[in-house]
């Protein structure tokens, strides 16, 4: 019974490593650091659940362009009831529009309204044009202000962004 089980631990073991070296292959080596900035501001719309969009301007990098992210869901103190009620989670889903396509994300990030503070992880889930089978993870993390019924943000966009096609330059 044991070398039944050593066989199919070495069979599964083998498995995996032919599904990672096929998606190296697939996808090639082609990964890139990314580190740029955004700016821009959240405000009131009709195509979120939730009633929030955001856009902004994307520095440079790849990703130069713009970003629009409509908000899916929200929650008051990130689900940590000891953190006070100035903190906030959020989901939603963005595109960052490029010269080279489109980038689809998912975005999860928690504000601090009273420190004006906000971070995001934002999980890349494909895209159009270069970003077609694009993965990776970036992550948004900076300031904000409140005006009105808008909030300006700007941060630092870094993680790294894999690309399926690495033909053209940036």
């Amino acid at each position: 019974m044991r070398s039944v089980n050593r066989q199919s631990s070495c069979t599964l073991a083998l498995v995996f490593a032919c599904l990672l070296l096929a998606s190296e292959i697939s996808f090639g080596s082609e990964c890139k650091v990314i580190r740029t900035t955004v700016t821009g501001s959240s405000f009131l719309c009709g195509e979120s659940p939730v009633g929030l969009c955001s856009d902004g301007v994307i520095a440079g990098s790849i990703l130069k362009g713009t970003k629009v992210a409509v908000y899916t869901a929200g929650a008051p103190t990130a689900g940590l009831w000891t953190e006070g009620p100035s903190i906030l989670s959020y989901t939603a889903g963005a595109i960052f529009t490029t010269k080279h396509g489109d980038l689809y994300l998912n975005q999860l990030g928690v504000m601090d309204i009273a420190r004006k503070v906000y971070t995001e992880v934002n999980r890349v889930v494909g895209g159009t044009g270069r970003f077609h089978q694009a993965r990776g993870d970036l992550f948004i993390s900076g300031g904000m202000s409140t005006s009105d019924l808008a909030t300006e943000f700007d941060g630092e966009i870094t993680g790294t962004l894999c690309l399926a096609d690495s033909t053209e330059e940036d």
